[in-house]
């Protein structure tokens, strides 16, 4: 047997461990099989120049014209989770957590969850507020908009 038959297999088995470290990735299996055409080459007694820029471009032409289909198979979507129900509903502050950060607590649909609002302001303990978004484990919320007026006692006597 040849030494270019041992070199095909090195980098099949190489290419094929380090496709199984990377999870998912499809970075190195276009070499191992690119390696395979070659390897078939030296099966059929090709000249080993010829095997070397077979095994390149196989290798390059498999990357161009499947990467793409695989990376869109394997491409996964954000799934939302039962804590995006939470966006646009309504809730009340319930605690002042530590005011330098801007950290205060709400309940919204009987959960009670850290909250901030984009401009780091707490609103009042007791006010309603409206989920923007989830960062992480706290929820971005904004003073919902009171229609109501409080009389002023100043104009009564």
């Amino acid at each position: 047997m040849t030494t270019m038959l041992w070199v095909w297999i090195a980098v099949i088995v190489v290419s094929v461990l380090l496709e199984a470290s990377t999870p998912l990735q499809l970075t190195s299996i276009w070499a191992a099989a690119g390696a395979v055409v070659a390897l078939i080459l030296e099966f059929c007694g090709v000249d080993m120049t010829v095997q070397v820029i077979v095994f390149f471009v196989a290798t390059i032409l498999l990357i161009v014209l499947t990467r793409p289909l695989a990376k869109k198979m394997t491409s996964f979507k954000k799934s939302a989770t039962n804590a995006d129900m939470n966006i646009g509903k309504i809730g009340k502050v319930t605690k002042v957590m530590d005011e330098k950060l801007g950290i205060f607590r709400v309940r919204v649909e009987n959960n009670d969850w850290s909250a901030v609002t984009e401009d780091k302001t707490i609103p009042p303990v007791g006010s309603e507020i409206s989920v923007l978004r989830i960062e992480g484990v706290k929820l971005v919320v904004e003073p919902c908009d009171t229609t109501k007026k409080v009389p002023s006692k100043a104009g009564q006597s």
